[in-house]
């Protein structure tokens, strides 16, 4: 797999994230990066060699990104992934401020030049309300951290022309889009939104002049030694056959920070209603099941999948 530069990765603690990585050298920025799915992710990543930009909801919250720019170089410091290890670096965005994508975007060009490879939309405000005890603030916020916030940063990647051709965007949705419960309204319907963000974006983005992937052949497994030369596949000819590609992830119910901090009460209830819906095994999922996904879709055998929902549930919520 060829290198990338610059993965965007929100940490988890942020309540917001965004990933971008890419192989070629990469460099990824994610917003909420430092624990749970987040950190995983950025960890997949940058063990491929992705530089990884996380931000964080607050300064308090930065040593979660040094633990992980300590664990990131330990990788390499032993020599199983090489010499060198990629940079992590970030800074403090909280998702509810104005500002928030126009520092990112600011803090880029002055880390990385402005380029920007893969981003990932990994975490969220998360407020739960009923109906009839919202107020237009609660709206806000949750409009402005799930839906404002990831709108805005690809927003001003786009406008300051910071993604690189062959690109990837992964939004984390959540399996609540086809389960709702009592008081997670707003919160299901954000996350439908982000599913619908990459449908659009695909399109949109995927023929925008200057994102289009380079000309050439599809790669071709070569044929075993048993195989003629008359039975093996022609390269394909194709053009812009990799571009930029946008696409969701819809997680069900993970071993994260997140799902801990529930009371046990709380956590046994959902253990007890989510998992005889899962198809691939009775067990509560890992934050490295999700971050695998991700990388699949960060990486250039993804190069067909676009505008796609991926399952990340073990088959609890079925997408159809």
């Amino acid at each position: 797999m060829s290198k990338r530069h610059i993965t965007i990765v929100q940490l988890s603690d942020a309540e917001h994230a965004t990933l971008i990585t890419y192989y070629r050298a990469a460099h990824a920025t994610y917003r909420g990066a430092t624990k749970g799915i987040g950190r995983a992710i950025a960890l997949n990543l940058a063990s491929r060699g992705a530089s990884i930009f996380g931000t964080y909801s607050s300064p308090e919250s930065a040593h979660h990104l040094d633990t992980l720019s300590h664990t990131v170089s330990a990788l390499y410091n032993n020599g199983s992934h090489g010499p060198k290890g990629p940079r992590v670096t970030g800074i403090a965005a909280n998702l509810l401020s104005p500002s928030s994508s126009t520092d990112i975007a600011a803090a880029l060009e002055k880390e990385f030049d402005g380029h920007v490879d893969i981003l990932v939309n990994n975490a969220a405000y998360i407020e739960g309300k009923v109906i009839g005890e919202m107020t237009p603030e609660y709206v806000h916020k949750m409009l402005l951290g799930n839906i404002e916030a990831p709108v805005l940063l690809v927003n001003e990647l786009v406008k300051r022309n910071m993604f690189r051709p062959n690109s990837r965007i992964v939004n984390i949705s959540a399996d609540r889009v086809r389960a709702p419960v009592v008081g997670g309204s707003l919160y299901t319907a954000a996350k439908a939104a982000l599913e619908a963000l990459v449908r659009s974006w695909a399109v949109e983005l995927g023929t925008r002049k200057g994102m289009e992937g380079t000309t050439g052949t599809v790669p071709q497994t070569p044929p075993s030694s048993s195989s003629s030369s008359s039975s093996s596949r022609p390269s394909m000819p194709q053009t812009n056959l990799t571009t930029i590609t946008a696409n969701a992830v819809c997680v069900g119910l993970i071993n994260s920070h997140f799902h801990r901090t529930n009371p046990p009460e709380r956590l046994q209830a959902l253990k007890k209603e989510r998992l005889p819906r899962q198809a691939v095994g009775s067990r509560i999922g890992e934050c490295e099941d999700i971050a695998d996904i991700v990388g699949f879709l960060c990486g250039e055998s993804s190069r067909w999948v676009t505008g796609s929902v991926m399952s990340g549930n073990g088959g609890a919520e079925m997408i159809h």
